[in-house]
Protein backbone atom coordinates (compact mmCIF):
# COMPACT_ATOMS: atom_id res chain seq x y z
CA UNK A 1 0.00 0.00 0.00
CA UNK A 2 3.20 2.58 0.81
CA UNK A 3 4.61 2.30 -2.85
CA UNK A 4 0.54 2.31 -4.07
CA UNK A 5 0.25 5.18 -2.00
CA UNK A 6 3.82 7.12 -3.10
CA UNK A 7 3.18 6.24 -6.82
CA UNK A 8 -0.49 7.82 -6.47
CA UNK A 9 0.60 10.77 -5.10
CA UNK A 10 3.67 11.49 -7.30
CA UNK A 11 0.87 11.26 -10.57
CA UNK A 12 -1.45 13.65 -8.88
CA UNK A 13 1.70 16.20 -8.09
CA UNK A 14 2.06 16.00 -11.87
CA UNK A 15 -1.02 15.95 -12.95
CA UNK A 16 -1.57 19.13 -11.03
CA UNK A 17 1.44 21.23 -12.40
CA UNK A 18 0.46 20.12 -15.89
CA UNK A 19 -2.87 21.58 -15.71
CA UNK A 20 -1.91 24.54 -13.27
CA UNK A 21 -4.31 23.47 -10.86
CA UNK A 22 -6.97 25.35 -12.77
CA UNK A 23 -9.42 22.34 -12.50
CA UNK A 24 -12.98 22.51 -11.43
CA UNK A 25 -14.53 26.10 -9.61
CA UNK A 26 -17.15 25.63 -7.06
CA UNK A 27 -20.51 25.10 -9.66
CA UNK A 28 -22.91 23.45 -7.61
CA UNK A 29 -24.80 22.80 -10.97
CA UNK A 30 -21.85 20.95 -12.14
CA UNK A 31 -22.54 16.92 -12.71
CA UNK A 32 -20.36 14.68 -13.41
CA UNK A 33 -20.40 11.82 -16.32
CA UNK A 34 -22.51 8.37 -16.07
CA UNK A 35 -22.00 5.87 -13.66
CA UNK A 36 -23.79 2.44 -14.72
CA UNK A 37 -25.13 1.25 -11.40
CA UNK A 38 -26.49 -1.96 -12.68
CA UNK A 39 -29.14 -4.14 -14.39
CA UNK A 40 -32.41 -3.09 -13.58
CA UNK A 41 -33.61 -6.59 -12.23
CA UNK A 42 -37.31 -6.96 -12.40
CA UNK A 43 -38.10 -8.46 -15.87
CA UNK A 44 -41.68 -7.13 -15.76
CA UNK A 45 -40.13 -3.43 -15.75
CA UNK A 46 -38.98 -3.33 -19.33
CA UNK A 47 -40.17 -0.47 -20.63
CA UNK A 48 -39.55 2.15 -17.52
CA UNK A 49 -41.11 5.56 -18.67
CA UNK A 50 -41.29 6.98 -15.02
CA UNK A 51 -38.94 7.02 -12.69
CA UNK A 52 -38.52 8.57 -8.97
CA UNK A 53 -36.70 8.43 -5.80
CA UNK A 54 -38.32 7.61 -2.30
CA UNK A 55 -38.77 10.01 0.51
CA UNK A 56 -39.92 7.27 2.76
CA UNK A 57 -36.68 5.07 2.42
CA UNK A 58 -32.91 5.88 1.68
CA UNK A 59 -31.72 4.06 -1.39
CA UNK A 60 -34.49 3.10 -2.83
CA UNK A 61 -36.04 4.57 -6.38
CA UNK A 62 -39.66 4.02 -7.63
CA UNK A 63 -40.81 3.11 -11.37
CA UNK A 64 -43.43 1.94 -13.72
CA UNK A 65 -43.80 0.89 -17.37
CA UNK A 66 -45.44 2.80 -20.52
CA UNK A 67 -48.39 1.74 -22.30
CA UNK A 68 -49.36 -2.03 -22.04
CA UNK A 69 -48.59 -3.06 -18.38
CA UNK A 70 -51.27 -3.09 -15.57
CA UNK A 71 -51.78 -0.38 -13.00
CA UNK A 72 -48.21 -1.39 -11.64
CA UNK A 73 -45.27 0.38 -9.87
CA UNK A 74 -42.35 -1.50 -8.99
CA UNK A 75 -39.66 -0.74 -6.54
CA UNK A 76 -35.81 -1.02 -6.52
CA UNK A 77 -32.86 -0.16 -5.04
CA UNK A 78 -30.31 2.22 -6.68
CA UNK A 79 -27.79 -0.67 -7.93
CA UNK A 80 -31.01 -2.22 -9.74
CA UNK A 81 -32.06 -5.04 -8.00
CA UNK A 82 -36.07 -5.46 -7.48
CA UNK A 83 -37.86 -4.64 -3.88
CA UNK A 84 -41.11 -4.93 -4.44
CA UNK A 85 -44.62 -4.73 -6.88
CA UNK A 86 -47.47 -2.88 -6.20
CA UNK A 87 -50.75 -3.12 -7.64
CA UNK A 88 -53.47 -0.12 -7.96
CA UNK A 89 -57.13 -2.26 -7.48
CA UNK A 90 -59.92 -1.66 -10.03
CA UNK A 91 -57.30 0.83 -12.29
CA UNK A 92 -56.44 0.21 -15.71
CA UNK A 93 -53.37 1.82 -16.66
CA UNK A 94 -54.05 3.57 -20.64
CA UNK A 95 -50.57 4.87 -21.08
CA UNK A 96 -49.15 6.10 -17.84
CA UNK A 97 -45.99 8.03 -18.78
CA UNK A 98 -44.02 9.95 -16.09
CA UNK A 99 -44.19 9.52 -11.60
CA UNK A 100 -42.90 12.12 -9.15
CA UNK A 101 -42.58 11.56 -5.24
CA UNK A 102 -42.84 14.27 -2.41
CA UNK A 103 -45.24 16.08 0.15
CA UNK A 104 -48.88 15.91 0.08
CA UNK A 105 -52.14 16.22 2.04
CA UNK A 106 -50.64 15.05 4.89
CA UNK A 107 -47.79 16.59 5.62
CA UNK A 108 -45.71 13.90 7.95
CA UNK A 109 -46.11 11.36 4.69
CA UNK A 110 -44.55 10.89 1.54
CA UNK A 111 -46.51 10.68 -1.90
CA UNK A 112 -46.34 9.33 -5.38
CA UNK A 113 -47.90 11.19 -8.10
CA UNK A 114 -48.51 8.63 -10.55
CA UNK A 115 -49.44 10.40 -14.43
CA UNK A 116 -51.81 8.55 -16.81
CA UNK A 117 -51.51 11.01 -19.60
CA UNK A 118 -49.82 9.91 -22.57
CA UNK A 119 -51.91 10.35 -25.91
CA UNK A 120 -50.33 9.64 -28.81
CA UNK A 121 -52.88 10.33 -31.01
CA UNK A 122 -54.79 12.87 -29.32
CA UNK A 123 -58.05 11.55 -28.29
CA UNK A 124 -58.73 11.63 -24.87
CA UNK A 125 -60.03 14.99 -23.36
CA UNK A 126 -59.64 13.70 -19.82
CA UNK A 127 -56.17 12.47 -18.03
CA UNK A 128 -55.47 11.43 -14.84
CA UNK A 129 -52.98 11.66 -11.75
CA UNK A 130 -53.31 8.86 -9.02
CA UNK A 131 -51.79 10.01 -5.96
CA UNK A 132 -50.74 7.91 -3.06
CA UNK A 133 -49.59 7.43 -0.20
CA UNK A 134 -45.56 6.00 -0.64
CA UNK A 135 -46.01 2.11 -0.07
CA UNK A 136 -44.48 0.25 2.82
CA UNK A 137 -41.61 -2.20 1.40
CA UNK A 138 -41.90 -5.92 3.26
CA UNK A 139 -38.92 -8.01 2.26
CA UNK A 140 -40.95 -10.92 2.59
CA UNK A 141 -43.63 -9.93 0.08
CA UNK A 142 -41.25 -8.60 -2.68
CA UNK A 143 -41.97 -11.55 -5.03
CA UNK A 144 -45.72 -11.09 -4.79
CA UNK A 145 -47.90 -8.24 -5.76
CA UNK A 146 -49.87 -6.02 -3.40
CA UNK A 147 -52.62 -4.49 -3.91
CA UNK A 148 -52.94 -0.36 -3.31
CA UNK A 149 -56.63 0.17 -2.50
CA UNK A 150 -56.64 3.55 -1.43
CA UNK A 151 -55.62 6.38 -3.41
CA UNK A 152 -56.65 9.39 -4.90
CA UNK A 153 -57.93 10.45 -8.45
CA UNK A 154 -56.77 13.78 -9.89
CA UNK A 155 -58.86 14.53 -13.36
CA UNK A 156 -57.71 17.20 -15.40
CA UNK A 157 -58.06 18.69 -19.06
CA UNK A 158 -56.46 21.22 -20.75
CA UNK A 159 -57.14 24.64 -21.46
CA UNK A 160 -56.32 24.39 -25.48
CA UNK A 161 -56.89 20.68 -26.68
CA UNK A 162 -55.91 17.24 -26.33
CA UNK A 163 -52.29 16.96 -25.42
CA UNK A 164 -49.95 14.37 -25.50
CA UNK A 165 -47.65 14.66 -22.34
CA UNK A 166 -45.21 12.33 -20.55
CA UNK A 167 -43.39 15.01 -18.22
CA UNK A 168 -44.86 15.60 -14.38
CA UNK A 169 -43.30 17.18 -12.21
CA UNK A 170 -44.46 18.24 -7.97
CA UNK A 171 -43.70 21.54 -6.22
CA UNK A 172 -42.64 20.20 -2.94
CA UNK A 173 -43.36 24.23 -1.54
CA UNK A 174 -46.84 24.41 -2.62
CA UNK A 175 -47.42 20.96 -4.16
CA UNK A 176 -48.65 22.62 -7.29
CA UNK A 177 -48.46 19.81 -10.15
CA UNK A 178 -46.52 20.66 -13.43
CA UNK A 179 -47.22 19.11 -16.89
CA UNK A 180 -44.73 19.69 -19.49
CA UNK A 181 -46.49 18.22 -23.38
CA UNK A 182 -44.62 16.13 -25.48
CA UNK A 183 -45.29 17.08 -29.56
CA UNK A 184 -45.32 20.89 -29.98
CA UNK A 185 -42.23 22.70 -31.69
CA UNK A 186 -42.16 24.23 -28.45
CA UNK A 187 -42.94 22.52 -25.57
CA UNK A 188 -46.13 23.72 -23.25
CA UNK A 189 -46.67 23.81 -19.61
CA UNK A 190 -49.46 23.75 -17.33
CA UNK A 191 -49.75 23.68 -14.16
CA UNK A 192 -52.67 22.14 -11.46
CA UNK A 193 -52.70 24.29 -8.75
CA UNK A 194 -53.22 22.91 -5.11
CA UNK A 195 -55.67 22.22 -3.60
CA UNK A 196 -56.51 19.80 -6.96
CA UNK A 197 -60.41 18.84 -6.48
CA UNK A 198 -61.09 14.83 -6.22
CA UNK A 199 -64.99 15.72 -7.18
CA UNK A 200 -64.87 17.33 -10.33
CA UNK A 201 -62.45 17.74 -13.49
CA UNK A 202 -59.56 20.23 -12.99
CA UNK A 203 -58.93 22.67 -15.78
CA UNK A 204 -55.21 22.95 -16.49
CA UNK A 205 -53.37 26.55 -16.46
CA UNK A 206 -50.83 27.12 -19.51
CA UNK A 207 -48.54 29.01 -18.20
CA UNK A 208 -45.53 28.87 -20.51
CA UNK A 209 -43.79 27.21 -23.47
CA UNK A 210 -40.26 26.33 -24.10
CA UNK A 211 -38.64 25.95 -26.82
CA UNK A 212 -37.42 22.69 -27.73
CA UNK A 213 -40.28 19.61 -28.20
CA UNK A 214 -39.96 16.03 -27.24
CA UNK A 215 -40.07 16.55 -23.47
CA UNK A 216 -40.47 12.59 -22.08
CA UNK A 217 -39.95 13.67 -18.60
CA UNK A 218 -38.79 15.76 -15.95
CA UNK A 219 -38.56 16.03 -12.26
CA UNK A 220 -38.27 19.40 -9.78
CA UNK A 221 -35.36 19.10 -7.13
CA UNK A 222 -36.62 18.30 -3.48
CA UNK A 223 -35.81 21.50 -2.24
CA UNK A 224 -37.55 23.14 -5.29
CA UNK A 225 -34.34 24.85 -6.23
CA UNK A 226 -33.49 23.05 -9.60
CA UNK A 227 -35.25 21.41 -12.19
CA UNK A 228 -34.43 19.20 -14.78
CA UNK A 229 -36.50 18.50 -18.30
CA UNK A 230 -35.51 15.41 -20.48
CA UNK A 231 -35.75 14.81 -23.96
CA UNK A 232 -34.48 11.84 -25.84
CA UNK A 233 -31.42 13.15 -26.35
CA UNK A 234 -30.93 16.33 -23.84
CA UNK A 235 -30.92 17.17 -20.55
CA UNK A 236 -31.82 20.50 -20.04
CA UNK A 237 -31.29 21.94 -16.13
CA UNK A 238 -32.50 25.23 -14.55
CA UNK A 239 -31.61 26.71 -11.31
CA UNK A 240 -33.63 29.43 -9.07
CA UNK A 241 -32.99 31.48 -6.17
CA UNK A 242 -34.67 29.77 -2.37
CA UNK A 243 -37.50 32.24 -2.03
CA UNK A 244 -38.18 32.39 -6.30
CA UNK A 245 -41.57 31.46 -7.37
CA UNK A 246 -41.67 27.65 -9.39
CA UNK A 247 -42.48 29.54 -12.39
CA UNK A 248 -39.47 31.44 -12.38
CA UNK A 249 -37.77 28.34 -13.46
CA UNK A 250 -40.21 28.86 -16.95
CA UNK A 251 -38.79 32.09 -17.68
CA UNK A 252 -35.53 31.55 -18.03
CA UNK A 253 -34.66 32.31 -21.57
CA UNK A 254 -30.90 30.08 -21.72
CA UNK A 255 -31.14 26.85 -21.41
CA UNK A 256 -28.57 25.15 -20.17
CA UNK A 257 -28.03 21.45 -20.34
CA UNK A 258 -26.27 18.89 -18.14
CA UNK A 259 -24.67 15.46 -18.75
CA UNK A 260 -26.93 12.73 -20.56
CA UNK A 261 -25.09 9.40 -22.56
CA UNK A 262 -28.55 8.58 -24.85
CA UNK A 263 -30.14 5.98 -23.94
CA UNK A 264 -32.20 3.66 -26.01
CA UNK A 265 -35.75 5.13 -25.66
CA UNK A 266 -35.00 6.54 -22.77
CA UNK A 267 -37.90 8.69 -21.01
CA UNK A 268 -37.51 8.44 -16.92
CA UNK A 269 -35.43 10.77 -15.13
CA UNK A 270 -35.59 12.22 -11.10
CA UNK A 271 -33.36 13.86 -8.72
CA UNK A 272 -31.49 11.74 -5.64
CA UNK A 273 -33.43 12.33 -2.68
CA UNK A 274 -30.52 14.77 -1.40
CA UNK A 275 -30.07 16.20 -4.53
CA UNK A 276 -26.78 14.86 -5.11
CA UNK A 277 -26.83 13.95 -8.63
CA UNK A 278 -29.53 12.68 -10.91
CA UNK A 279 -31.22 9.07 -11.67
CA UNK A 280 -32.15 7.45 -15.16
CA UNK A 281 -33.32 4.76 -16.53
CA UNK A 282 -34.29 3.59 -20.10
CA UNK A 283 -36.57 1.24 -21.82
CA UNK A 284 -35.49 -2.28 -23.06
CA UNK A 285 -36.80 -2.00 -27.03
CA UNK A 286 -37.48 -5.59 -27.87
CA UNK A 287 -36.64 -5.69 -31.43
CA UNK A 288 -32.47 -4.79 -30.53
CA UNK A 289 -29.83 -6.81 -29.16
CA UNK A 290 -28.47 -6.82 -25.90
CA UNK A 291 -31.18 -4.56 -24.93
CA UNK A 292 -31.18 -4.74 -21.53
CA UNK A 293 -32.12 -1.76 -19.66
CA UNK A 294 -29.51 -0.67 -16.40
CA UNK A 295 -29.84 2.25 -14.15
CA UNK A 296 -27.86 5.02 -14.46
CA UNK A 297 -26.68 7.72 -12.44
CA UNK A 298 -25.13 11.03 -12.65
CA UNK A 299 -23.06 12.67 -9.66
CA UNK A 300 -23.07 16.31 -8.71
CA UNK A 301 -19.03 16.83 -8.61
CA UNK A 302 -19.39 18.86 -5.64
CA UNK A 303 -20.04 15.79 -3.53
CA UNK A 304 -16.18 15.46 -4.07
CA UNK A 305 -15.25 18.06 -2.46
CA UNK A 306 -14.36 16.24 0.65
CA UNK A 307 -11.61 18.62 1.83
CA UNK A 308 -14.62 21.42 2.12
CA UNK A 309 -12.35 23.89 1.13
CA UNK A 310 -15.77 25.00 -1.70
CA UNK A 311 -14.13 23.72 -4.73
CA UNK A 312 -13.17 20.03 -6.52
CA UNK A 313 -9.71 19.49 -7.29
CA UNK A 314 -6.60 17.12 -7.08
CA UNK A 315 -6.79 17.88 -3.10
CA UNK A 316 -10.05 16.24 -3.07
CA UNK A 317 -8.68 13.60 -4.64
CA UNK A 318 -5.31 13.03 -2.44
CA UNK A 319 -7.55 12.99 -0.06
CA UNK A 320 -9.78 10.23 -0.54
CA UNK A 321 -7.01 7.87 -1.19
CA UNK A 322 -5.81 8.87 2.31
CA UNK A 323 -9.11 7.93 3.73
CA UNK A 324 -9.02 4.39 1.60
CA UNK A 325 -5.32 3.92 2.95
CA UNK A 326 -6.46 4.86 7.04
CA UNK A 327 -4.36 7.88 6.95
CA UNK A 328 -7.28 9.97 7.76
CA UNK A 329 -10.88 9.99 8.28
CA UNK A 330 -13.28 11.77 6.31
CA UNK A 331 -14.83 14.92 8.02
CA UNK A 332 -17.74 14.54 10.79
CA UNK A 333 -19.69 17.02 9.35
CA UNK A 334 -20.06 15.71 5.65
CA UNK A 335 -23.73 15.62 5.65
CA UNK A 336 -23.51 13.12 2.32
CA UNK A 337 -20.39 11.04 1.79
CA UNK A 338 -19.07 10.73 -2.13
CA UNK A 339 -20.44 7.12 -2.12
CA UNK A 340 -21.37 7.53 -6.29
CA UNK A 341 -21.62 4.45 -7.13
CA UNK A 342 -24.00 3.17 -3.84
CA UNK A 343 -22.03 0.41 -2.69
CA UNK A 344 -21.99 1.43 1.08
CA UNK A 345 -18.29 2.46 1.10
CA UNK A 346 -15.53 4.86 -0.19
CA UNK A 347 -13.42 3.05 -2.43
CA UNK A 348 -10.89 2.92 -5.79
CA UNK A 349 -14.06 3.56 -7.85
CA UNK A 350 -14.48 6.85 -6.77
CA UNK A 351 -10.82 7.89 -7.27
CA UNK A 352 -10.30 6.55 -10.82
CA UNK A 353 -13.91 8.59 -11.61
CA UNK A 354 -12.96 12.10 -9.72
CA UNK A 355 -9.45 11.16 -12.22
CA UNK A 356 -11.57 10.72 -15.22
CA UNK A 357 -13.70 14.35 -14.34
CA UNK A 358 -10.94 16.11 -13.65
CA UNK A 359 -9.31 15.45 -16.96
CA UNK A 360 -12.49 15.50 -19.00
CA UNK A 361 -12.85 19.09 -17.71
CA UNK A 362 -9.04 19.90 -17.53
CA UNK A 363 -9.66 19.00 -21.98
CA UNK A 364 -12.64 20.87 -22.24
CA UNK A 365 -11.27 24.46 -20.75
Amino acid sequence: MKLYYICFICFCIFSANSIKATIIYDETSKFGQSIDLGLVECDKLNEASGLSMSHRYTNVLWSHNDSGDKSRIYAMSTRGKHLGTFQLKKVKAIDWEDMACGPGPNPDVSYLYIADMGDNKAKRDIKTIYRLQEPLLQPELQRSIKKIKIFDSIKFKYPDGRRDAETIMLDPDNLDIYIVSKREKQVNVYRLAYPQSLNSINMAEKIASLPFKKAVGGDISPDGNEMLIKTYSTVFYWKKDDKAHTSTFFSTPNLKSVPYTQELQGEAICWHRKSMGYFTVSEEPWRIENNDAHLIFYPRLTLMDINQDKKFDIADIIYAFEYIADIRPIPENMSVLPDINFNNRIFIEELIYGLQMLIMNVQTK
